[in-house]
């Protein structure tokens, strides 16, 4: 499971990777991308990080989120990596264009206006109903093999009596 408390920090890492492709490019041109291999491929990583980040952002931050296309910017770090051989500078070169600087601000402005005090708790709950689900879940299956609750309990840490409901 995805731990919903990092999603700052993969935040930050897009909006730090979004400034270093800004930083490179500044002052360059599609023409530049495309002769100078260490541009592109300094372009390129930083692409990666973006959806690798991405990625490992909690299913709920993603959900509470959409109109940030996720699976968009996950699926075109999958091509960077994957795909590698059919990357087209151009393409890049459109995604720092039209791209980068609408998700920089939508990413600036959750990192600015997500209570991250608040949605840590809640992911303490995501993670703990998690947890729980799963111990019941064993508990179940421990159940059906014929152990009793008083054995199930020493191996999983529910109750007996949420055990014997079960």
């Amino acid at each position: 499971m995805r731990e919903p408390l990092k999603d700052r920090t993969r935040l930050e890492h897009i909006v730090e990777s979004i400034d270093n492709i800004f930083s490179f490019t500044n002052s360059k041109s599609a023409d530049d991308l495309s002769v100078d291999k260490m541009l592109f491929y300094a372009v390129v990583k930083n692409i990666e990080i973006i959806g690798e980040a991405a990625y490992h952002l909690s299913q709920a931050f993603r959900n509470t989120h959409p109109e940030t296309k996720w699976e968009d910017i996950m699926r075109m770090r999958n091509v960077l990596v994957h795909d590698y051989y059919q990357i087209k500078d151009k393409e890049v070169w459109g995604v720092i264009k039209n791209d980068l600087q609408p998700l920089h601000d939508q990413i600036a402005r959750y990192i600015a206006e997500t209570d991250w005090s608040e949605w840590e708790k809640n992911g303490q709950v995501i993670a703990e109903s998690a947890s729980h689900k799963t111990l019941v879940q064993t508990a179940r299956r421990m159940k059906g093999d014929g152990m009793n609750a008083k054995q199930i309990s020493r191996y999983t840490g529910l109750s007996t009596e949420e055990i014997e409901q079960i």
